[in-house]
């Protein structure tokens, strides 16, 4: 009877780390691109200033500046919260919301460029300072909730954190980045280095989204910038964003 009780326990233990080490596993893989860049900076004791998420989808119904005026007071209707203003800029005509919180800041934009193409464009910007890893969650919630309102699609997310470090030391930057793509796990595409600024572009398993280039596929990008007083180095890190989506 012993014995059964013995092997009844060595197969329940066996089983409960199993579990525990697939729950673990699917807790990793469920996290977010932006929890992911949180969460390996902050082991890597980087001071976290900001976390930004940007997203941006064309507006096919926005043709002329009728439609444009239309489309920004739907917009404007569905998001009273905010605080708006159009306005135009020499071709460019702009719908801007912001809205502001205690720590997180949002931006909704809608533009209609007056030219040959004449595109139309809608964008959401949310940025939140000075953000602990346990309030990433609200963060994320708030972007989550006006990403599904906004958009029809489904664009693609750009992540960005920035932080510093207080290096005593005065590490050579060449030497932090090579930590940082340790960190990240990524293989660099690409650098720029400089005496006091460097950069690369690399590649990560960590996350699916990639930008395809000349060389190969990139989707993250880490740039240091040391400043001449106090050994300190700004940190910033996130998935790389087409020049035009700005």
């Amino acid at each position: 009877m012993f014995k059964k009780i013995s092997v009844f326990l060595a197969i329940f233990i066996t089983g409960l780390f199993v579990y525990h080490g697939s729950y673990v596993s699917n807790a990793q893989n469920n996290e977010t691109t932006i929890e992911k860049i949180v969460h390996t900076l902050n082991k890597q004791h980087v001071s976290l200033t900001e976390v930004s998420l940007y997203a941006r989808e064309e507006v096919k119904a926005v043709t002329d500046q009728k439609t444009f005026y239309s489309q920004a007071k739907s917009i404007k209707s569905n998001f009273r919260g905010f605080k708006w203003e159009v306005k135009r800029e020499r071709d460019l005509w702009k719908a801007i919301g912001t809205r502001k919180s205690e720590d997180v800041n949002e931006v909704i934009l809608l533009t209609y460029a007056i030219d040959e193409h004449s595109n139309a464009y809608i964008s959401y910007h949310v940025t939140g300072q000075g953000l602990k890893e346990k309030n990433m969650t609200h963060f994320q919630n708030v972007f989550q909730t006006n990403y599904e309102k906004i958009f029809l699609s489904e664009p693609i997310i750009f992540s960005c954190a920035t932080g510093e470090i207080n290096d005593k030391m005065e590490s050579v930057l060449s030497v932090e980045i090579q930590d940082l793509l340790r960190a990240f796990n990524a293989k660099p595409v690409e650098s720029l280095v400089e005496e006091s600024f460097t950069s690369v572009s690399a590649y990560t398993g960590l996350w699916k989204e990639a930008l395809q280039t000349k060389k190969q596929e990139m989707n993250l990008q880490i740039a240091l910038r040391k400043t001449r007083m106090g050994g300190q180095t700004t940190i910033v890190v996130g998935t790389p964003i087409i020049t035009s989506e700005y």
